[in-house]
């Protein structure tokens, strides 16, 4: 009785321990576990020297994100924005030079030849990428509906670039998909077409538990 006692007790430490693991409490703590390719999701693809990787945010992790750059602090508000984000699917996709085959140039320098074909490609990653990629989903095809580009300033030789996806004909049709499938479509980096697959019932089911801190 004493060892099943024993056995049940450390079994329940064990889920705690593993529940208190993923508890998130700001963006910057998201942004570490999001980052993590074992968490499933972030996925990397290197071609021609130059390191490819997207990353899927989450509904939680949009709005946590808008939370704190909006200041808000009440979890009503989180809870709002949460419902909100959850009819959109958005991702990160991160193109830069592959460190570990020693290319450690700025990615937007890469077999330039000229200051035209930096302004090209400066164009193309500012205004055309919207046109370079869609998403795969439940044998439908999303164009986004929205793309940034980060400004680096100069202080990172990679470029960061967020798309946002909305759903065509349902409300919740991008909620229920059980996998993505992000195409890149490159003509700036002669790296061709590449797939990023994620398996949505999975990163669900690894979403940390957000707590807000309510001041």
């Amino acid at each position: 009785m004493i060892r099943i006692i024993k056995n049940s007790l450390l079994i329940i430490c064990a889920f705690t321990f593993i529940a208190c693991g993923k508890k998130i409490n700001t963006v910057e703590e998201f942004n570490t576990f999001i980052s993590n390719p074992d968490n499933g999701f972030k996925v990397s693809r290197s071609v021609n020297n130059v390191l490819v990787s997207v990353i899927y945010t989450p509904p939680e992790y949009v709005a946590l994100k808008e939370m704190e750059s909006n200041g808000f602090t009440e979890k009503p508000k989180y809870d709002s924005l949460l419902n909100l984000s959850k009819s959109y699917s958005s991702f990160v996709m991160i193109l830069g030079p592959d460190e570990s085959k020693d290319n450690k140039d700025d990615i937007m320098y890469k077999d330039l030849k000229n200051f035209k074909e930096y302004v090209e490609r400066a164009l193309t990653l500012n205004f055309d990428l919207e046109s370079k990629v869609n998403l795969m989903a439940d044998k439908m095809s999303y164009a986004p509906v929205l793309s940034s580009l980060e400004n680096t300033y100069g202080l990172s030789k990679d470029r960061k670039v967020n798309f946002v996806f909305a759903p065509i004909n349902k409300k919740d049709e991008l909620e229920k998909v059980k996998k993505f499938d992000f195409v890149y479509s490159d003509e700036s980096f002669d790296i061709g077409i590449l797939h990023f697959e994620f398996d949505k019932n999975a990163i669900e089911n690894n979403i940390p538990r957000i707590e807000i801190k309510t001041k």
